[in-house]
């Protein structure tokens, strides 16, 4: 039996109430890749320190630790019905449908009052009020806060998450359009994750009416999703509930007298969706509009990070005129000014790329990249575009030598360091968005699990005529992707020597003048 069906019958071990044949059958398969699982657990305990979720990670780390040194027992069938239940309750609210899997699945490991409720509360949030009440009557159900009431997401696809829309073509990018809303609101959906990151944002005119081009919530589709418009209609029904909801914890507009520009993206925090999409949609706009109104003020939801300090700050917009949408997540001006999102979620528009490069001072991309034009003359080895070691997508086994890194510090300095690379090696994450500065002609090796590769950096990849090469680092063990980690988004990039064909590629491709 190979390993994904020795997981999967796992998994129906597990959900037709066989939670210890579950456990042997996971013990087998971590003992079967000891080697991999042993670095896998060893990244994720190293950066516990700076892990948002690590209550949960130790708890997953004792229960692999356990079947890794022993025959699993009523113990270990507590620690997974605990585990699962845990999980789910922590993907309540961003990812109902997981919490269900993971909570129905800690169901089969035993009795627990918080499951039931939790249960409960999943169940009737999708109308199965009978079935609720068996596990939890109403009346006694302790409360687990407003996302529980949340209305049951109706998706006909897996948004962003979706690998056949990934593929299709991007559309042409839009004309960036200013909207201007007398006594407009602005909003920011943040759900009380570990993460803290913006799962929606919302515009809407003095009426209260929706301004649906300028509302985004997760999950939200490609561009070219055939289920664009359901997804669309979806997130403003979620938005709408949200507002209409006092529960929810969305606070009361605050008024602002004067004109304001309001600039916020999903996960605007992350210094992908900063510097690829809220920064460029801000800078377009902000010199035309600070000429027409000298007291502009500027709401935007991208934090106080370094990159976003020194990004402003080169804008010329002083901490005088800023409004912190954590701060201020819902704002309603005299003059709200939104500027229209100019391409689509995670695919940042030509004329937006175009922009950075001349805001951050780096040579233009190529009239007509000519992907097999020689790489530029470089002296040195490659340029590491590094991932820090972290509880997302850490790299493990990356050579100590043979690597020039790319230095901590202003944005400027990373680019220039960019900017004189003739080859470049990137783990595939935020780093890659530095890539405005690659030369024409360099050489990209780009490292990913295979679990999780979208093509983000596809049209960057392209405008500035770069040589890419995309290698798959091994595959996460099984069960640790359901175990161990929120979704393939935090899966490592496991480059050990003999993990996968990706570490001797790496290793040639760096031994190549």
């Amino acid at each position: 039996m190979s390993s994904e069906a020795c997981h999967r019958q796992a998994l129906l071990d597990l959900e037709q109430g066989r939670p210890r044949q579950a456990l042997g059958q996971w013990r087998q398969l971590l003992l079967d890749e000891r080697a991999a699982v042993q670095a896998h657990l060893e990244a994720a305990a190293a950066a516990l320190a700076a892990d948002p979720l690590a209550p949960l990670r130790r708890q997953a780390l004792t229960l692999l630790h356990g079947l890794l040194h022993g025959e699993p027992g009523e113990a270990e069938v507590a620690a997974l019905g605990a585990l699962l239940r845990d999980w789910g309750a922590l993907c309540r609210s961003e990812a109902p449908g997981r919490a269900l899997q993971h909570s129905e699945r800690a169901w089969s490991c035993g009795p627990d009052p918080r499951l039931a409720r939790q249960l409960a509360g999943l169940y009737r949030r999708m109308g199965f009020v009978t079935g609720a009440a068996l596990l939890a009557p109403e009346p006694q159900q302790e409360p687990l806060g407003p996302t529980d009431q949340e209305p049951w997401p109706a998706l006909p696809c897996q948004a962003q998450a979706c690998a056949s829309c990934q593929a299709r073509p991007a559309p042409a990018d839009r004309d960036l359009r200013l909207w201007s809303l007398p006594q407009g609101r602005c909003w920011l959906q943040r759900h009380t994750n570990p993460w803290g990151h913006s799962h929606g944002v919302a515009v809407q005119d003095a009426q209260g009416r929706y301004v649906a081009p300028l509302c985004r919530r997760y999950p939200w589709p490609w561009p070219c999703c055939p289920h664009n418009d359901a997804l669309e209609a979806e997130a403003l029904r979620q938005l709408a509930w949200l507002e209409a909801t006092p529960a929810a914890g969305l606070p009361a507009a605050v008024p602002h007298r004067g004109p304001v520009l309001a600039v916020a993206e999903l996960s605007g925090e992350l210094y992908y969706h900063w510097m690829l999409e809220l920064l460029p949609r801000l800078g377009r706009c902000w010199p035309q509009l600070l000429a027409q109104w000298p007291d502009l003020r500027l709401w935007h939801n991208g934090g106080s990070s370094p990159w976003v300090a020194e990004s402003l700050a080169r804008l010329g917009i002083g901490p005088e005129r800023l409004i912190e949408a954590h701060q201020v997540p819902h704002l309603q001006a005299e003059l709200l000014l939104v500027p229209g999102f100019a391409s689509g979620f995670g695919q940042p528009a030509q004329a937006s790329l175009a922009w950075l490069e001349a805001f951050w001072a780096v040579p233009p991309a190529p009239a007509s990249p000519a992907p097999a034009s020689p790489a530029p003359a470089s002296a040195g080895p490659p340029l590491l575009l590094p991932r820090p070691l972290g509880p997302r997508r850490p790299v493990l086994g990356l050579p100590g030598t043979g690597l020039a890194h790319l230095p901590h510090g202003p944005v400027t300095g990373q680019l220039q360091a960019v900017a004189a690379a003739g080859r470049l090696v990137a783990p595939h994450g935020a780093a890659m968005a530095n890539l405005i500065a690659a030369p024409a002609g360099a050489m990209l090796l780009e490292l990913a699990n295979p679990a999780y590769r979208p093509p983000y950096f596809a049209p960057l990849v392209a405008r500035r005529g770069l040589r890419h090469r995309g290698l798959d680092a091994a595959p996460t063990p099984w069960p640790l992707q359901d175990l161990l980690y929120e979704g393939p988004l935090a899966f490592p990039i496991d480059l050990r020597s003999g993990a996968s064909p990706a570490a001797e590629a790496l290793a040639a491709w760096l031994d190549t003048p």
